[in-house]
């Protein structure tokens, strides 16, 4: 074989190879962020110092870098402009579950929950197994105390910034007022705590026909990562 057919089917090797390593991982969760973002680099910085969650999430088999092969993708958010308009953000850093371009889970911060390898699990998975005994953030965001905060978010009929007259009348519907308790004044409550209701219900009702989604993928590296591999924390 010549010099030159060598050198092409070697460059169609690497080809194949970039191909197959780029097929996106579905549902993936991403890590949007944006340039010259104080805060992006400082919560990146946190999740990749050596000892940290990227560490131990790795460890446990978990892909994560910039490439849409990963399980967590970090992605500035101008790669991703209908995602950002989906999710109505403004601040950066925005974690958010995606399956083939739909936004499935969000996080947001503040809210007692920090952005950990459990928080990871739970937007990937779309169940916590984060212990009870955790110790929660404190709550940045309004509260009256009434209930407490979470910051892993389903959405409301695919809104995922529904309105404080969205939520309410959404808790109060078929769909959940059978799970009200009748002393709970929701009205009064911060928006944030109308959220996690929700997010607490939502969990609820659909927990006895809540199965782990199998994912498959042609690498043989996510075949290993998939459902029957339960994520713990460290």
């Amino acid at each position: 074989m010549s010099l030159r057919a060598l050198v092409l089917l070697g460059v169609c090797s690497v080809l194949v190879v970039r191909a197959v390593a780029a097929e996106p991982t579905e549902p993936r969760v991403l890590i949007i962020v944006e340039r010259d973002c104080d805060r992006c680099a400082e919560e990146l910085a946190r999740l990749q110092k050596p000892g940290g969650d990227f560490e131990a999430m790795r460890a446990r088999g978990w892909l994560i870098g910039d490439g849409a092969e990963n399980h967590v993708q970090i992605v500035d958010r101008g790669d991703v402009p209908d995602l950002v308009r989906q999710l109505n953000v403004r601040e950066f850093p925005t974690v958010a579950c995606v399956n083939n371009g739909e936004i499935v889970r969000s996080f947001k911060e503040g809210c007692t929950t920090p952005l950990d390898s459990w928080t990871f699990g739970w937007l990937f998975y779309g169940k916590s197994d984060r212990p009870a005994s955790s110790i929660p953030e404190a709550a940045r965001v309004a509260t009256t105390g009434n209930y407490r905060l979470r910051g892993n978010h389903w959405s409301i009929d695919g809104d995922w910034t529904p309105s404080r007259e969205k939520l309410i009348g959404h808790v109060r519907s078929p769909n959940h007022a059978y799970q009200l308790s009748a002393s709970w004044t929701i009205d009064t409550w911060s928006y944030e705590e109308l959220r996690s209701l929700h997010d607490d219900l939502h969990e609820r009702e659909d927990a006895p026909r809540m199965a782990t989604p199998q994912y498959s993928s042609s690498s043989s590296r996510s075949d290993s990562f998939n459902a029957g591999r339960k994520i713990s924390g460290r």
